[in-house]
């Protein structure tokens, strides 16, 4: 997927990596079977004597009025208040008020210490209570935090000016610090994260470790919305009951080892991409006879996508798809390049569409020990992007994946392009001296070497940039954040 680049003076050869874009799962509710009408009654008849509604969704008149004397029919008339909607029964020169009830009132937004964990109206159920109860006590607990089941709540909350039915969670302050994420995702991701924090700073063993890797341990703990912070708390979640039986310097010990670990982080980032797209059009196709594709010669087709940013790359796709492989398409291969940062985008000529697998593929599944390796994207100093196909019971990666892995690529020939090929002198210098100050990388790929560090941390500032996540990247990585700042403007 990703090529690996050789620490030489010289143009590297493309060194590719599996392709791992799986599907990927998600936590989400359970479906909720809906109670079935006990002996096929009537919704009315289910209700209580004194409890009927009438068609205005007020209790029937005639059981309101029964104890008045003399007993009489009342004609009924709707009253509007501000706040709320009253029942008035005229009785001759009599009347009656009710005052309204807690359904007719307008209901609150959601007051400042709640959190919506669902709106959705499929998921806003009393079904779904406990579900929801559940996770969140999985996420606080594991901090060693405790949780009351009545901090979570089905209510009507005011959303964007209508009456919303909503499970909302009261935050309860000796979790620490309320999350900025007010729509928590079903991961409970934000609530993991201060939880996390609070947990962390509980334990003796905090105090032993340096102020400079507390505050990258803020940081990675704390991370609401991007996969770097989850990783390193579910690293750490494992081990964390275990910590308070250590001496106060082996916690210290293994908090600082979140910093680096490898298996602290995502093996690849894969954030979902935020920027938004150049809009393009293709020109083609051209016929190419003989073209010399990586692995075999065969009849081509050669498009020209041209971006409204005035850049233009060329897209060279087999006139005849070889049987029993899966391939991208031309439109596929455009759509990906719209999404790169226009410095990206800039140093990229020709997207090529191979024919077949890439021939390289046996030498690096000896060198990557990985039987059955596959390559699906490579790129290199020169500008060109390989896309290589892949059998049909093996699907390439959808959209985004096949966004994100350009993101890398061509943060590879960017790199290549404007700091050279040596990665010992120059910008190169500079980037490795931001790495040791952050201490840390956004990937477990990232670690592989420098050149792949670039990759990783561009397709992390080139996908994110204007979002939530790219907030809290700049945070953990501050000082290659900053040399991004000025290369990709």
């Amino acid at each position: 997927m990703y090529s690996k680049q050789q620490k030489t003076a010289k143009p590297a050869s493309d060194i590719p990596a599996s392709n791992q874009f799986g599907p990927r799962s998600f936590a989400v509710p359970p479906q909720a079977k809906e109670a079935a009408p006990q002996n096929d009654q009537k919704p009315e008849q289910n209700q209580p004597e004194g409890a009927k509604q009438d068609n205005n969704g007020f209790p029937d008149a005639a059981v309101f009025t029964r104890h008045l004397t003399p007993p009489t029919t009342p004609k009924v008339q709707m009253k509007l208040t501000q706040n709320q909607v009253q029942q008035i029964n005229t009785l001759g020169s009599a009347t009656v008020q009710r005052e309204g009830t807690e359904a007719d009132k307008k209901p609150a937004p959601p007051a400042a210490d709640e959190l919506i964990l669902s709106s959705d109206p499929n998921f806003a159920k009393n079904a779904y209570l406990d579900w929801f109860r559940n996770q969140v006590k999985a996420k606080i607990e594991s901090w060693g935090l405790g949780f009351k089941g009545d901090t979570i709540q089905l209510k009507k909350v005011e959303i964007k000016g209508a009456s919303t039915d909503a499970i909302v969670l009261k935050w309860d302050g000796a979790w620490g610090t309320q999350p900025a994420t007010t729509n928590i995702p079903f991961t409970m991701s934000p609530i993991d994260a201060k939880s996390a924090v609070t947990g962390v700073h509980k334990l003796k063993g905090w105090s032993k470790v340096e102020s400079a890797d507390q505050n990258i341990l803020d940081n990675l703990f704390g991370g609401e919305v991007n996969q770097l912070s989850q990783a390193s708390r579910d690293n750490l979640r494992g081990s964390f009951a275990g910590l308070n039986a250590k001496s106060e310097d082996d916690q210290a010990k293994v908090l600082k080892g979140v910093i680096g670990d490898k298996a602290a982080k995502p093996y690849l980032a894969n954030e979902p991409m935020a920027t938004v797209a150049v809009k393009f059009k293709l020109e083609g196709p051209t016929a190419q006879k003989d073209y010399d594709f990586r692995g075999k010669k065969a009849d081509a087709e050669s498009w020209l996508a041209k971006f409204d940013d005035a850049t233009q790359i060329k897209i060279i796709a087999p006139k005849a798809p070889e049987a029993g492989y899966h391939y991208h398409s031309v439109q596929e291969a455009a759509d990906a390049a719209s999404y790169l940062p226009k410095e990206s985008r800039a140093v990229i000529n020709t997207i090529l569409l191979n024919i077949v697998e890439n021939p390289q593929d046996a030498h690096w599944a000896v060198q990557y020990n990985t039987p059955n390796f596959h390559s699906y994207m490579t790129a290199g100093a020169a500008g060109e992007v390989t896309i290589y196909p892949n059998k049909v019971v093996k699907p390439l990666p959808d959209a985004q994946g096949m966004r994100s892995s350009m993101v890398h690529e061509t943060g590879h020939t960017w790199s290549y392009k404007n700091w050279g090929n040596d990665t010992t002198k120059g910008k190169w210098v500079d980037w490795k001296t931001a790495m040791d100050k952050d201490k840390t990388s956004v990937s477990g790929y990232a670690m592989a070497d420098i050149a792949e560090d670039v990759a990783e941390t561009v397709k992390v500032y080139g996908s994110t940039k204007g979002s939530p996540p790219f907030a809290e990247y700049r945070r953990i990585i501050p000082n290659r954040f900053t040399i991004l700042d000025q290369e990709y403007k």
